[in-house]
């Protein structure tokens, strides 16, 4: 039996959390984890999104974005671009359900 896809930026956090920080890594740390969760989801389902950096940087195409995250996984490194701190971010909120209230890493 085939597992349930997430619907909510809870369980797509829960099932993907480190594309949940590459998504955040991707976004320079603009996005918080249940905005890089529903830029996921809306991205695995085809929908757009108007988050402003999504909005701006990919004319709202959350597809294409959630695409970037995945394939610079491996660039995802240094000053505001780090995987390892955006997956501390993710687990913090994985264990106390807190996250920023405005960027990631601020």
């Amino acid at each position: 039996m085939a597992r349930k896809r997430p619907e909510t930026p809870d369980e797509f956090i829960r099932r993907y959390p480190r594309v949940t920080a590459h998504i955040i890594a991707e976004s320079l740390g603009y996005a918080t984890p249940t905005r890089a969760a529903q830029i996921g989801l809306d991205g695995r389902d085809g929908r757009l999104n108007y988050c402003e950096w999504v909005d701006h940087c990919y004319k709202g195409d959350a597809r294409r974005c959630l695409r970037d995250a995945i394939r610079n996984r491996h660039y995802h490194k240094g000053y505001m671009a780090e995987y390892k701190v955006a997956k501390k971010i993710v687990d913090r909120y994985l264990e106390t359900q807190e996250e920023p209230l405005f960027a990631s890493w601020f």
